[in-house]
């Protein structure tokens, strides 16, 4: 039975919780067989699945055009001569030869609204449980590779009870690079929180902000198979993910001074992997009572389980193939 990835995050987190699996597989109404197959992160419902592209109704282009009525509205500071969403219906109409249902315009408003709108301030602990979660975030340093002065951009994750450190370099900071530094975190830490705290990069977030944040497909189903919640602070706001943002910084001045020369990208991860596990055997925390690697293997009891199944962090790129050019 193929599953959404709703019932698949639902099935693994349920099944990491001490729910068995005939009492996940009666209460999702669903065969235990369906439930077995998913359980462990052993499969993906989605590793084979192939791209599907859904443009909408709602362009780019008509998404401008309601932003710029807002923006209209905001420059001629009239109360009362405000556009509604059936008179954007209407200029659609008039002058985009829209054809799409007026409904379908006054979500697409009711949602920009609410985008633009700031969210209420989340209120984050002082301190954090065992496994409960891990800070990540992006930073830039300079680095010679084969001679070349080169800018790398430092993936780091920390985990916000012990302290304990992870930091690899890749050459860009996109989707792949942000999926792939996750999975090898997890390696490294032995295990996954129970939720990520990040900001809201494009790499992880579709659209919204903060609390508001939907995320991207992809990054919805990676973390339905790590089975962790999502947990997005609003941007600019260093105190929701000080830990890390701390790390980056410490990573610059401590691993990477002096400027170091490797021969390869893979050769500095290597530095960066050994410079953490001396940071986890070696260091204390100011003001904490316990240094990271007691409060780490402490920690290492309440991290769920890396599945065996790794998730394709590759990119699927699809293309259109004309016949003729394969006589």
């Amino acid at each position: 039975m193929k599953i959404e990835v709703d019932m698949y995050k639902d099935i693994r987190q349920s099944f990491l919780a001490g729910e068995s699996q005939r009492q996940i597989a009666k209460r999702l109404g669903i065969a235990r067989q369906t439930v077995k197959k998913y359980c462990e992160g052993a499969e993906h419902p989605d590793a084979r699945k192939p791209y599907e592209r859904n443009p909408g109704v709602i362009t780019e282009d008509i998404k401008q055009f309601i932003l710029d009525c807002f923006n209209a509205d905001k420059e001629e500071h009239l109360k009362k001569q405000k556009h509604t969403a059936k008179r954007i219906y209407d200029r659609l109409v008039e002058e985009r030869n829209f054809t799409g249902a007026e409904s379908t315009i006054r979500k697409a408003v009711k949602k920009l609204k609410g985008e633009q709108s700031v969210p209420p301030q989340a209120i984050m602990p002082l301190s954090y449980e065992p496994g409960e979660a891990i800070q990540i975030d992006w930073g830039e340093a300079t680095v010679y590779i084969d001679n070349q002065k080169t800018k790398v951009h430092l993936f780091c994750g920390r985990l916000s009870y012990s302290c304990d450190i992870f930091v690899q370099a890749f050459k860009s900071p996109n989707q792949e690079a942000f999926l792939e530094g996750q999975q090898l975190m997890f390696d490294f830490f032995n295990g996954i929180s129970k939720r990520l705290i990040f900001d809201n990069a494009k790499v992880a977030v579709k659209e919204g902000f903060g609390q508001y944040a939907k995320p991207q497909d992809k990054y919805l189903s990676f973390s339905a198979h790590y089975a962790f919640e999502l947990d997005f602070c609003n941007p600019g706001k260093g105190n929701e993910k000080s830990l890390v943002e701390n790390l980056v910084g410490y990573a610059r001045r401590n691993f990477l001074v002096p400027v170091p020369r490797v021969s390869s990208i893979d050769e500095l991860n290597q530095k960066l992997w050994d410079a953490c596990l001396k940071y986890r055997n070696n260091h204390k925390v100011q003001n904490r009572n316990h240094s990271v690697k007691d409060m780490y293997q402490e920690e290492l009891r309440f991290l769920s389980a890396v599945p065996v199944f790794r998730f394709d962090t590759s990119k699927t790129v699809v293309t259109n193939v004309e016949t003729r050019t394969l006589h």
